[in-house]
């Protein structure tokens, strides 16, 4: 598998779709939040949701 998007390169990604109601905080947005806003549109890091990474949660 290879490594997830940067933040960067999925933002950019991301702001080809959102709504214009979520274009503000997706330009500053970083993380688990970018992760959390592009699930609203069907957008991965991975291209599919992917358990553990894609859900924010880390394994301890």
């Amino acid at each position: 598998m290879s490594d997830p998007e940067p933040d960067a390169i999925f933002r950019q990604r991301l702001l080809r779709v959102v709504a214009e109601k979520d274009r503000r905080f997706a330009l500053v947005a970083a993380g688990i939040y970018l992760d959390q806003l592009a699930r609203k549109y069907g957008l991965f890091r991975t291209g599919v949701p992917l358990k553990g990474i894609e859900t924010g949660r880390t394994q301890a």
